[in-house]
């Protein structure tokens, strides 16, 4: 007899449960109550296990990386779609049917705010609530008029794939061009790609979730039959609504780690920076360092290992106290990219500095054609430089374009001057850090 033939538990004969007929609208391919009397459908009760870890792994970070308040309430979702599914697949009552599907769509569409409503003004935002509020009383109160499973489905897939491509959308017109500000562009792509596989791998999981429980449904006697050869525990691989609610767990956690790389689910600047080091085969040792956020980027560095996200600045422009047990080797390595950071930093002063002149310039050009224009008659025939050629303007058009430039130059020359504050003192105090960290290595 081999193994898997000795290992085999055979499915409870009797059919009848604690709970009593179902009333629920839908039931799956798992046979009632074939393993214990007091749990319908013990598999698919069970992997929904899997968005319990999920929602609670989630609060956890939230909480401990301070995100956006906003994704509490996400997870909490979580929580909630996984306690409803458990009690609708235990029970196959209609009523936990409600709490298991009506949650799916609650959740969702607070997801959809945190993503459509990312840095929009705060009216816009209430705009949005407002808006998916009201799409989720509708889609409630439909829904239990019509009591059609596959309108509520076709709603879940339409406002997935809307928060989905959403983000994809906010990857790309505020991420990269953020990362292309601080990065080099190889870097930046790399960072990007990473992000997209991570999505592009949540999505196939959810697909393939999806995919395996409509075979499920479509083969439910074959797969009866086959279970019933193979019993039980083996058995359980061919529960296909289980697969669905694994892989949609593991889906959605591959889209959780893409949002916490991305802006609507990640807040760039914790109030508390975290220093990692470590190298050879050394454990690595954690250090808290006492800083405020001086730039939209986690401080995290890793010495030693394949990922390293660097935010040197905020080690230069706000670093109190230092106090770090390392080896020589990993505190030299650390200096020399603190180094080579503090020259880049120069590079950067005096690009600064010659576009910041440049501006200025042309702000004054501006200012003085438009005083020599005030003192014209307005019936004055001006002309406007379009490359090699000279067009006619009215004074008061002209006037109203050397104003709005004039506006415009003004902006930029405020705004390069708060970049060359930031980088005049994160050069001067780069020095000065250096030495705090030796100073720190040496006294522990």
């Amino acid at each position: 007899m081999s193994l898997i033939s000795a290992l085999r538990v055979p499915y409870r004969e009797a059919r009848d449960g604690f709970w009593g007929e179902q009333t629920s609208t839908l039931n799956w391919c798992e046979e009632d109550y074939n393993i214990t009397f007091y749990c319908a459908e013990v598999v698919n009760t069970l992997t929904n296990l899997v968005f319990m870890w999920l929602g609670f792994k989630g609060l956890r970070n939230v909480i401990a990386y301070s995100h956006s308040s906003v994704l509490i309430l996400v997870f909490l979702g979580y929580i909630v779609v996984g306690l409803g599914s458990m009690a609708f697949h235990t029970t196959l009552k209609y009523e936990m049917q409600l709490a298991d599907e009506l949650p799916m769509i609650y959740t969702v569409c607070i997801m959809a705010f945190a993503t459509f409503a990312y840095k929009r003004p705060a009216r816009v935002r209430a705009l949005i609530a407002i808006a998916l509020v009201g799409l989720a009383v509708f889609i409630t109160v439909y829904y239990l008029y019509a009591k059609d499973p596959v309108f509520h489905q076709v709603a879940y897939g339409l406002l997935t794939a809307g928060t989905i491509f959403r983000g994809f959308y906010v990857m790309e017109t505020d991420l990269r061009p953020r990362l292309r500000q601080r990065k080099q562009p190889t870097e930046c792509d790399e960072y990007m790609l990473r992000m997209y596989k991570l999505a592009v791998t949540g999505i196939l999981m959810f697909l393939a979730g999806f995919f395996i429980w409509n075979m499920d449904n479509i083969f439910c006697h074959h797969l009866t039959g086959a279970k019933n050869k193979l019993l039980l525990p083996w058995s359980v691989v061919l529960e296909g609504h289980g697969w669905w609610h694994i892989l949609t767990g593991l889906g959605k956690r591959s889209s959780c780690w893409t949002g916490r790389l991305c802006g609507p689910f990640h807040r760039w600047c914790p109030s508390r920076a975290r220093l990692q080091m470590g190298t050879g085969r050394r454990r690595p040792s954690n250090r808290v360092l006492s800083s405020h956020c001086c730039s939209d980027s986690p401080l995290l560095i890793r010495h030693g290992s394949r990922s390293r996200y660097n935010c040197i600045p905020q080690l230069f422009g706000n670093l109190r106290t230092v106090k770090m047990s390392i080896s020589n080797e990993a505190l030299q390595k650390l200096v020399r990219e603190i180094e080579s950071q503090a020259i880049a930093a120069q590079q950067q002063i005096s690009l600064v500095r010659t576009q910041a002149a440049s501006k200025q310039r042309e702000m004054r050009l501006a200012q003085l054609t438009r005083n020599e224009i005030a003192s014209l008659p307005s019936d004055t025939a001006v002309y406007e430089g379009v490359g090699k050629m000279f067009v006619g303007v009215g004074v008061p058009a002209l006037q109203d374009k050397l104003g709005s430039q004039i506006k415009d130059l003004e902006t930029e020359v405020d705004a390069l001057g708060k970049r060359l504050h930031y980088l005049e003192t994160t050069a001067k105090n780069s020095q000065e850090h250096i030495e705090k960290m030796l100073k720190g290595a040496g006294q522990s």
